[in-house]
């Protein structure tokens, strides 16, 4: 009797045309453009998310000092790399980082860091603290998984967390060579299409997308302006961070990660 003690397969060439499938009927033509397209004057809709406890509340950026740091100074200060380096960030500074990052830049209309198509904001934020960062600061001061809300600027409660299981929830770190041991925290960017379907039909797909991009320049750049390296990864176990995260909605999907520290 052949038992089975680890597994890769997996069926990545249907996997594989299902994406292409989704990204050759999510081409921009004349009638995802004009079907529905966004008007100067529609309304936003009313957004109702589930209650959860929350941990920290995000300033406005205005409200954050400005420390002088220029745009060409962050471009040449980014870098992709592993070598986390940087003394644990403190409250101020992880602030500092969000609100950069995609926290609100104007009071009056809650308008973010970053663009979104007809301001539906698909993309949802995870924070996944590592032992680095657990226990030394008070928005981390417990083990647990923070979601920020980007209409209210709150950092909620997402789920339980455990510093252990991090380095297994990407390919590089579980199988590979690599270790978060001295990140100091994972941005998980979950992209749901049913917030922005309605309007833009299959272009959601590409849209979320679009957004995740947005929004990791913006980690990249002020990660520069902090000395914070980071590492966006592709290579990741999307079934693993759904269960840490308890993301149970079965239309969101994990879309990007990035590793800061």
């Amino acid at each position: 009797m052949e038992m089975t003690i680890w597994s890769f397969r997996e069926d990545a060439d249907k996997k594989a045309e299902l994406y292409e499938f989704y990204h050759l009927n999510s081409e921009h033509t004349a009638r995802t453009q004009s079907f529905n397209a966004p008007k100067m004057d529609y309304k936003l809709p009313e957004m109702r998310e589930e209650e959860r406890e929350t941990v920290w509340t995000v300033p406005y950026l205005e409200d954050i000092p400005d420390d002088g740091f220029t745009l060409k100074e962050a471009l040449m200060k980014r870098r992709t790399s592993w070598d986390f380096q940087r003394e644990t960030l403190t409250d101020a500074e992880l602030e500092k980082f969000l609100a950069y990052s995609f926290g609100i830049n104007d009071k009056e209309q809650n308008l973010k860091t970053y663009p979104s198509g007809g301001r539906l904001y698909p993309v949802e934020i995870h924070l996944i603290p590592t032992q680095k960062l657990v226990g030394k600061n008070r928005i981390f001061a417990e083990d647990c998984c923070l979601r920020y809300n980007m209409h209210t600027r709150n950092l909620e409660k997402q789920s339980e967390s455990d510093v252990r299981k991090v380095d297994t929830l990407i390919s590089a770190t579980d199988i590979g060579p690599f270790s978060f041991g001295e990140a100091q925290f994972l941005v998980c960017l979950v992209g749901n299409p049913e917030v922005m379907k309605k309007k833009y039909h299959a272009l959601t797909y590409r849209l979320m997308h679009d957004e995740c991009g947005h929004i990791g320049q913006n980690m990249m750049l002020a990660a520069g302006m902090m000395n914070l390296n980071t590492v966006p990864l592709g290579g990741f176990f999307e079934d693993r961070i759904r269960e840490l995260l308890e993301i149970r909605h079965t239309a969101k999907r994990v879309l990007y990660v990035f590793a800061v520290g």
